[in-house]
């Protein structure tokens, strides 16, 4: 009888620790959302109607150029530091 229970009770505690990881997990996906869309409107000159201005619209290419070539940069790295362990 005690094993039952104390088997009943794990799985409660483990049902539990798994809702409240997802809703931890949601909450901060949202908050990363809000974050990175504050983010954004902050960091590239608007309109007066919510769509990118020119110069915002060009900042933002030149943002994205700059972050792919550092991920490509970043890549490349890896890539050597791989080849130079073989």
């Amino acid at each position: 009888m005690e094993v039952v229970l104390f088997v009943l009770l794990g799985l409660l505690v483990l049902v539990v620790a798994f809702r409240v990881n997802r809703s931890s997990t949601v909450d901060d996906s949202n908050a990363i959302e809000k974050e990175i869309d504050k983010d954004f409107e902050e960091g590239f000159e608007h309109e007066s109607v919510g769509e990118l201005s020119t110069h915002g619209m060009s900042d933002l290419v030149d943002w994205y150029e700059d972050d792919l070539r550092e991920r490509k940069l970043e890549q490349s790295k890896e890539i050597e530091s791989f080849n130079e362990i073989k």
